[in-house]
C-alpha cells in the first residue's frame, strides 16, 4: 500500500485507539505514551501542519511505534 499525506489529528486518534494516551503537547508535537505489543512506547506526532508526509509517517510507524503499516491501518 502506498502511503499518502494523512491528517495529523487522525494519526493521533489512531494511536489513541491502540491504547496510547496523550501526555502533553510540546509546542507543535503531541506526545503519546502507552503500551504497544507489550512494550512501553513514547510517540511524538507533529501537528504543526494539517497533514503528515509519507516519510514522517513511515518513521513514526516503523521506528517509534515499532509496528507494521497493516497494524496501524487497522486502527486508522
Amino acid at each position: 500500500m502506498k502511503l499518502r499525506n494523512i491528517n495529523s489529528k487522525k494519526v493521533v486518534r489512531a494511536f489513541q485507539k491502540m491504547g496510547l494516551k496523550v501526555v502533553h503537547q510540546a509546542g507543535t508535537h503531541v506526545i503519546l505514551k502507552g503500551i504497544i505489543n507489550g512494550q512501553q512506547k513514547t510517540i511524538s506526532i507533529p501537528v504543526h501542519h494539517k497533514e503528515i508526509p509519507p516519510g514522517t509517517l513511515t518513521d513514526i510507524i516503523n521506528n517509534q511505534a515499532c509496528i507494521s503499516r497493516e497494524q496501524f491501518f487497522q486502527y486508522y
